[in-house]
């Protein structure tokens, strides 16, 4: 009995601490609502942004709260992987998606075709669009509407660990057989040789695109024919498989493959990643020494591709001129202040507005930024597909990878996917 009445009592007492603090919550909620006024507008916006990035984000938010009072950005942190494969359309489908939309041409096209996106054109001026870099501003226009606003250009390259490939008496690697050469050499117990995306997601898409261009394979040929069953991508494929079939490459990653870390914290000797990670590569590993080089090719050739997160605005938002303002305000603003400082502290990208490049000339020649300064002339758009052929394709990749099908019938099922999607 003694037990049990002591028992009580701390029940009592933990029910009565929740209680508190769950009054405590509610105050605090009110107090905010009230000093708000109760005609102050809710933005949704949903981030997956890490480090510098993250601070960044988190500043501008706050910023822009402080100086609305009739309107507020509430800011959620989510997990970049399931963002795009799984939170937005489960969500979007739900009728709860944010009211702010990150998109890549991976998904752009995808939630372009779906009616997802809101039209962004009128918030758009003339300086704005003669600003931004052709390209950019072209890959966000369908049928003379503009669904997004580019915010940077961001290309991929190897970086790698420095003093394990001297150690191992490897130089940089410049092709491909001296990359698989080296991922061979680099790979032991626990080392991986080279660090490539696993999921079945867009950024594995914008990894592979290429070496699948640099063995002269494609999607489509130039009068629009699907062209994927063919030898050259049958090499591609043979080529990204062998790195996860023979162990070089991991099936599974602890640390995302966007993410330096993976070579930073010695779990990995070469990795595949891009300009955003560079501030990390020069500051957060200060002991490690990491360098990088153009992505190797079969005939020293090297193509990278150009591609880099957008911001749009749900169509289903019923505060879209308040979303638009708040991204406008980062992006889009004559004042080019805060998109500078994404481009150039916040993370290393190029700009998609040519101000800003111009206004920093100097920044783009720096440490590792110099190196991707030198190539970005070899970097080719980032494809923007339809859904039907990007599953194919991320699909046919899956399949080579971690499903034990030979490139020739991973190739032409892709194909014929693709082929009755389009009599669809």
């Amino acid at each position: 009995m003694k037990k049990l009445t002591a028992l009580l009592m701390v029940l009592v007492l933990v029910l009565s601490l929740s209680a508190c603090a769950d009054k405590g919550a509610q105050e605090e909620t009110s107090e905010k609502t009230e000093d708000k006024g109760s005609d102050t507008t809710t933005v949704k916006f949903w981030s997956f942004h890490a480090g510098g990035e993250a601070e960044f984000l988190e500043k501008v938010v706050k910023e822009y709260n402080d100086t609305h009072d009739d309107v507020q950005i509430e800011h959620t942190v989510v997990n970049q992987s399931d963002y795009t494969t799984t939170l937005i359309p489960t969500a979007y489908a739900n009728g709860e998606a944010p009211d702010i939309l990150y998109v890549e041409p991976a998904t752009f096209t995808k939630y372009a075709e779906k009616g997802m996106l809101a039209d962004l054109s009128p918030y758009y001026t003339d300086e704005l669009k003669e600003d931004i870099l052709p390209s950019a501003l072209e890959a966000v226009t369908i049928d003379d509407k503009i669904y997004a606003l580019p915010m940077e250009m961001e290309t991929l390259g190897l970086f790698y660990n420095i003093d394990m490939l001297k150690d191992a008496g490897i130089d940089p690697p410049s092709t491909w057989e001296e990359l698989y050469e080296a991922a061979k050499k680099l790979t032991t117990d626990d080392v991986y040789g080279l660090v490539l995306p696993v999921e079945e997601a867009a950024y594995t898409l914008f990894n592979w695109w290429p070496f699948m261009w640099m063995a002269g394979a494609d999607v489509f040929d130039d009068d629009g024919n699907c062209i994927v069953d063919s030898k050259e991508m049958v090499t591609a494929l043979d080529y990204w498989g062998r790195f996860y079939q023979e162990g070089l490459s991991p099936a599974s990653l602890q640390i995302g493959p966007w993410d330096i870390g993976n070579v930073g914290t010695g779990a990995a000797a070469m990795q595949v990643s891009g300009t955003y990670v560079i501030n990390a590569a020069e500051n957060d590993y200060p002991d490690v020494n990491i360098g990088v080089v153009p992505l190797p090719s079969p005939d020293n050739n090297p193509i990278t591709v150009a591609g880099g997160q957008k911001l749009a605005i749900n169509a289903q938002s019923q505060c879209k001129d308040e979303a638009a303002d708040f991204i406008f305000s980062l992006y889009g603003s004559d004042d080019i202040t805060k998109a500078t400082e994404w481009t150039t502290e916040a993370k290393f990208a190029y700009p998609a507005r040519q101000s800003v490049i111009d206004n920093n000339s100097d920044t783009f020649e720096e440490g590792l930024r110099a190196v991707f300064t030198d190539f970005y002339q070899t970097a080719v758009p980032e494809p923007s597909y339809s859904a039907e052929v990007t599953d194919a394709m991320g699909k046919m990749l899956q399949q080579v990878m971690f499903g034990g099908v030979s490139s020739e019938e991973a190739a032409k099922e892709a194909q014929k996917t693709i082929e009755d999607a389009a009599k669809n």
